[in-house]
């Protein structure tokens, strides 16, 4: 590591000047050559200037003489020989120039200054301080402090790979609250029947539409689930075919369609012979083959009905179909490859199509694959947007008035490859500790390097500030106690809020806060030890006249002396627009009425729109338009609105074949039927159905339980499935029984609040059921995983956004001290928060799991506008006025950089198609628009209304 580092200006010779300032052989060189010394000479301060400089500097040390005080990093002596000077300054004119950093003085704080502001000098002092002594270290060993971040990036990496990333896909393990009612009672339906069924669906409709109860269609139908079931496949040197691979209930595989109701083709070979069916009977009928239950009104869709209720025409038919997996779990992720497979070959066979009819089609893949092939697609708009930001910050960090030497793309790439590190370093840190890794993790990549090259921006302007004439070692230290200042608040904020927010229920957002925490922290490092050190370097290269990326070319001095000669005004044109400019307007007091008054208006749509903001998750919404899926999503909630998610009823632990045992299980059938959000005729009860076998109720005899669920032919087989024996084996009746199961159908629900209430309310129903106290029969359904995330949703939002902000208001409070500076910086966030959940609503955006993450990524990235500004603030002297238009001039162009370089990556996501995106496009757009209006404009004004009392600047910035 390198050794002590001074702190003052001295005289050093020629062999420590490490670092060249720019252009330093050029204007101001350390050791003045025959060629150099006339540049020097004229740009030097004249003898008169320096001795009136003398004697005001000596005049004011007897002056402060009594109350000064000294800073030194490393203790020791405290003699004031060692001051800084305007001596010590001027001395880079002549041949001995260079620097000691041995003490600083720094003005006392006057007595008047009350205890906050006495705290907020001491704690700015310390932080200025250090960073003052990083910058000076790296500037004089650049390649060490790059190599030791490379390598600690390179241990921490090393995570990635041992003990190895641990992937996560289950969406119960990712958006479930892991203390849920259902999370428990699926361990428990999943033990004793079995993993999840794969599941695929077919909608046939007349070619051009029209009616679909016509012999044609119907024959089509047929030919459809013939074509089915001879699916065939090889796999692991064996042909699977569809027996092979069907989910079977009883016998039989789990397939449903009308056709089952006729016993042959003959009996629907005319159009009459098909209307008799349908209406023949409330809608169930017996599949003639199976003896299965068969519900027509979920088989046939669009019904229309005449005065007397009977069916006239319908608009669809359904084929629906359960199969088998074949699970595996690797590194938390499920693997099915044969299921893959398997549904493959169907969804050849419904592409092909049926000559005379319309098909739209899903199965269990079918999500993975559309959400799979959104998100490929956008990867290129992804890279796209990162290529956008290089650019952009490359382009806006050079000098171009001194021709290519100026350029900066290198410099600039090592700053996105500092953001690479950070991402590298982050995931393989939570590796260690045993955090797994979600697909939610990719849009953290996104996030880091917008916080990134934002702080790339605030250091790149603040050396830029910097006196050229500095020894450079001492300029880059002085950047880095300002601008380190300034991104430690921001980073501070982001990580400690992003830490907070991890105090979720939900498992994948809960992860992504622990990654991004350790992400911005680590930006945060390597930003001010690797990109620091780059920069060095790549001062060095334009001090030799060395072009930028092809550093072996060496051009003419073009243009040094007119970037180096002393001039009256030192700001760019971008600072003076923000400065004279935007500041220049802001400071009229008309100006400042009218922007108080128009950011009240825009707060108060913030606010109605968050009062009618919904909370709402539809899966459709992920998939991409155009997608085989919407169209099969389109066609269900058209045609078969009457049925929605499969829900069932289970027993547990109890004698079900004793009086009060069967009494329980009818009571609750009964409530199961009874329940307002399940569909009528839906449910399919062994209970009732072998009590009417038996044409009794109150008690049975296990073994004829037994046989009429086993007998092939029985009434009971379809319900073989649904009854867990003890002994799982041979299924011995005398063993007793583990659990049993009646199977139905929600009422067809489109909002997550009513499925939200469909869940309670039946838990309720089967609450009230008198014997059941001890929770012996409950309901549960793999849609209630994602029921109980929608049931959580509103909290979540409150608990992340609020917990988030107290923790963002507490670092600023440390960092910032001032009372009036902390409560208008945290007033701004407030309001940006606001705004962004007000008019999402306007646009479309409602409360979901994907929203609530983009809203903490908002709040992050918001705080850097008003951090930056609000600091810059207090670190200016002068009228409110002056502050207010310096403070703008010296950070707002990094901040509107950095907010612009976003903004473009942001341009490009809005033309995706994957939700995920463009949610995050919409997002960050609103983030964007509020965070630079408040941080460039009502933050600015509200300071110079309430001006806080700046920081006690200490001599090291001076």
């Amino acid at each position: 590591m390198p050794g002590p580092v001074p702190t003052a200006p001295r005289a050093l010779s020629s062999r420590h000047s490490e670092l060249p300032s720019p252009n330093r052989d050029r204007c101001m060189p350390a050791v003045l050559t025959p060629r150099s010394e006339s540049r020097a000479r004229q740009y030097a301060p004249s003898t008169a200037d320096e001795a009136n400089r003398q004697s005001n500097t000596e005049e004011e040390e007897e002056e402060e003489a009594a109350d000064s005080a000294t800073f030194h990093p490393r203790g020791g002596d405290t003699t004031t020989n060692n001051k800084i000077t305007p001596e010590s300054s001027a001395s880079m004119t002549s041949s001995t120039a260079s620097v000691t950093m041995d003490k600083v003085s720094i003005k006392a704080v006057p007595d008047e200054r009350s205890v906050f502001e006495r705290f907020a000098d001491n704690v700015n002092h310390a932080l200025t301080g250090g960073f003052f002594r990083l910058g000076y270290g790296v500037a004089k060993n650049p390649y060490k402090y790059a190599l030791g971040s490379f390598l600690v990036c390179l241990m921490l990496t090393v995570g990635i790979f041992a003990p190895g990333l641990t992937n996560e896909n289950r969406s119960e393990k990712l958006w479930v609250p892991s203390d849920t009612q259902a999370q428990d009672d699926n361990k428990y339906v999943s033990q004793f029947y079995g993993a999840e069924t794969r599941f695929g669906e077919v909608i046939v409709k007349k070619a051009g539409g029209g009616d679909v109860l016509d012999p044609a269609v119907f024959a089509a139908v047929d030919t459809l689930v013939e074509r089915i079931e001879a699916t065939s496949m090889q796999w692991e040197g064996a042909t699977i075919g569809w027996q092979d691979q069907c989910l079977k209930i009883g016998a039989t595989c789990a397939i449903s369609h009308p056709i089952q109701a006729f016993a042959s083709a003959a009996d629907y070979d005319t159009r009459d012979e098909i209307v008799q069916t349908v209406n023949g009977g409330a809608g169930v009928y017996k599949n003639l083959a199976t003896g299965q239950p068969l519900n027509l009104d979920g088989t046939i869709g669009g019904q229309v009905l005449d005065a007397n209720g009977a069916v006239t025409s319908a608009s669809a038919i359904r084929v629906g179909f359960l199969t088998k997996t074949h699970e595996t779990i690797v590194d938390g992720e499920k693997v099915d490859e044969r299921g893959d497979e398997f549904e493959r070959k169907l969804l050849d066979v419904f592409e092909a199509g049926i000559p005379g009819v319309e098909l739209t089609f899903i199965v269990s893949r079918s999500f993975g694959d559309e959400f799979g092939a959104a998100i490929q697609s956008d990867l290129v708009l992804l890279q796209a947007a990162f290529m956008l930001i290089l650019a952009y910050a490359a382009l806006m960090l050079s000098r171009w008035d001194e021709g290519c030497v100026g350029s900066r793309v290198a410099v600039t790439f090592s700053g996105v490859v500092a953001v690479g590190m950070a991402i590298a370093a982050s995931y393989g840190f939570c590796s260690y500790i045993g955090l797994f890794f979600s697909p939610l993790m990719n849009v953290l990549p996104f996030l880091l390097l917008g916080i990134g090259v934002d702080d790339m921006f605030v250091i790149m302007n603040q050396y830029d500030h910097m006196d050229p004439t500095l020894d450079p070692a001492t300029r880059i230290g002085k950047a880095l106690a300002s601008a380190g200042a300034s991104i430690l608040v921001t980073s501070a904020t982001d990580v400690f809020a992003f830490l907070v927010g991890s105090n979720t229920t939900l498992p994948a957002l809960r992860n992504f806060c622990f990654y991004a925490s350790f992400g911005i922290l680590f930006i945060f490092a390597f930003m001010v030890t690797w990109f620091v050190a780059f920069l060095v370097l790549d001062e060095r290269r334009r001090a030799r006249s060395q072009g930028d990326v092809i550093c072996c070319f060496v051009t003419k001095n073009q243009a040094c002396c007119a970037c180096c000669a002393p001039r009256e005004d030192k700001r760019t044109r971008m600072e003076r627009a923000f400065g004279e400019g935007l500041g220049g307007q802001l400071v009229k007091p008309w100006v400042k009425g009218a922007v108080c008054v128009g950011f009240a208006a825009i707060a108060v749509g913030g606010f109605i729109g968050c009062s009618k903001l919904e909370i709402d998750a539809d899966v459709n919404d992920f998939i991409p338009a155009g997608s085989y899926v919407k169209d099969w999503f389109a066609d269900t909630n058209t045609y078969f609105a009457k049925l929605g998610d499969p829900i069932a009823v289970y027993s547990r632990a109890m004698d079900v074949h004793t009086a009060d045992g069967a009494a329980l299980m009818l009571a609750a059938s009964l409530a199961f039927e009874a329940n307002p959000y399940v569909a009528e005729s839906s449910v399919s009860s062994w209970i009732e159905s072998f009590n009417a076998h038996r044409g009794a109720t109150g008690a049975f005899a296990l073994a004829d339980l037994h046989a009429w669920t086993t007998t092939v032919g029985s009434s009971g087989m379809p319900f073989k499935g649904d009854i867990v024996w003890r002994n799982e084996t041979n299924n011995v009746p005398n063993e007793g029984i583990i659990s049993t199961r009646m199977r139905g159908n929600h009422v067809k629900s489109y909002k997550s609040d009513d499925k939200v209430k469909s869940m309670d309310s039946l838990r309720d129903s089967l609450e009230a059921v008198p014997g059941n106290g001890a929770g012996d029969v409950f309901a549960f359904s793999d849609s209630w995983l994602s029921y109980e995330q929608y049931k959580s949703i509103a909290s979540e939002a409150t608990r992340n956004i609020s917990s988030t902000m107290a923790g963002m208001v507490v670092i600023i409070a440390i960092l910032l001290i001032s009372p009036k500076a902390v409560l208008i910086v945290c007033l701004c966030l407030c309001l940006i928060i606001i705004n962004i959940m007000g008019y999402m609503h306007f646009w479309g955006q409602t409360l979901d799991s994907v929203t609530i993450i983009m809203l903490i990524i908002a709040l992050g990235l918001s705080v850097d506008y008003s951090a930056h500004i609000g600091r810059a603030f207090m670190e200016h002297r002068g009228t409110p006025d002056e502050r207010l238009k310096n403070s703008l001039a010296d950070m707002g162009v990094a901040v509107f950089n950095g907010a612009i370089s976003t903004f473009l990556a942001v341009i490009v996501l809005s033309s995706s198609k994957s939700y995920v995106f463009v949610t995050f496009f919409r997002q960050l757009f609103l983030c964007i628009v509020f965070g630079l209006g408040h941080g460039l404009v009502l933050l600015p004004v509200l300071m110079s209304l309430f001006p806080p009392k700046p920081f006690d600047a200490p001599a090291h910035l001076q």
